[in-house]
Parts: structure tokens; C-alpha cells; sequence
């Protein structure tokens, strides 16, 4: 007589049972709510870095839909002396600057374009029309702008 081996099924895994005390979404993304998400959302990614020895820069909002979503980015890495994370784009505005007009330490700046705060993020000599990358604080939207244009509006900038 011969014995039928029974299969053994694997246990089905539930997935995690939810809080009753769920808070409900939004009806929208007000721009307050969004400034304390982005706190929020950096404090708890900086606590996470920290226990590996790292750190975050960034959290930066962009592509904000209030009905819908937006994006955040951070940047983790490794700390250099003065705390912050090499950043490529910085080193090559460093190098680059003085070829187009500006300082070395124009990079990060602020200036104002028809009302808008705008901050220099980037130089790319590939683009010798529009070298200098910037973003709109506001939302972080990218623009590509001619270098005799960033140097004025750095020249009448009170930042």
C-alpha cells in the first residue's frame, strides 16, 4: 500500500491590519499643509540618515497639483567637513563660473524675476545660448537663462 504524501500549504500572510483612527485625506493640498509635510517628511528622512551616518539636503517641493500631489526630493550622502553633501553641479559652478561672468559663489543665489524669487542651481557650457539653470523657489520649476541676464539681475539683487 502506498502512502499519499499530504503537500503542506504555505500560511497566506494578511496584509497589516490598519488603524481604526485613520485620518482622512485632504479635499486639497493647501500650501500650508504642503510646508508641513515638507518639514515633516525632512525631519523623519534626516532622523533615518543620521542613524547611518549620513545626511539629507533637499526637500524641495516641485510639481505641486493642490488637487492631486507634488513631488519632494532629497539628497543623502555622505557628510563632508562642513556638514553638507558634495554636489557635483556646485563643483562644476565653481570651476565654470568665472567663464561666464559670475563668481564662484553665485552659486545657490537669489534674484528676482518679474516677482519671482528665483535661485541658481546649475551651469552647463553644452548650452552656450542658456548655460546658467535655475529654479523657481516657489515651485521649483526649471528654467534655462543666458548668462548676461543672470549677471544683471544679480547686480540689482538685494539678497
Amino acid at each position: 500500500m502506498k502512502k499519499s504524501k499530504t503537500k503542506q500549504r504555505s500560511p497566506v500572510t494578511k496584509p497589516p491590519a490598519t488603524s481604526n483612527t485613520k485620518v482622512p485625506p485632504p479635499r486639497n493640498l493647501a500650501p500650508p499643509l504642503c510646508e508641513k509635510l515638507r518639514r515633516d517628511m525632512t525631519q523623519a528622512c534626516l532622523k533615518v540618515a543620521e542613524t547611518h551616518g549620513l545626511t539629507v539636503e533637499g526637500g524641495e517641493l516641485s510639481d505641486i497639483d493642490l488637487r492631486h500631489g507634488f513631488d519632494i526630493s532629497f539628497r543623502v550622502g555622505i557628510p563632508m567637513e562642513d556638514g553638507a553633501i558634495y554636489s557635483p553641479d556646485k563643483a562644476l559652478f565653481e570651476v565654470l563660473a568665472s567663464d561666464f561672468g559670475l563668481e564662484p559663489s553665485d552659486y545657490g543665489r537669489t534674484f528676482k524675476l518679474r516677482g519671482d524669487l528665483h535661485r541658481i542651481v546649475a551651469i552647463n557650457p553644452n548650452r552656450p545660448k542658456y548655460p546658467i539653470s535655475t529654479e523657481r523657489v516657489s515651485d521649483g520649476r526649471g528654467y534655462k537663462m543666458p548668462a548676461e541676464t543672470i549677471v544683471m539681475y544679480l547686480q540689482n539683487s538685494f539678497d
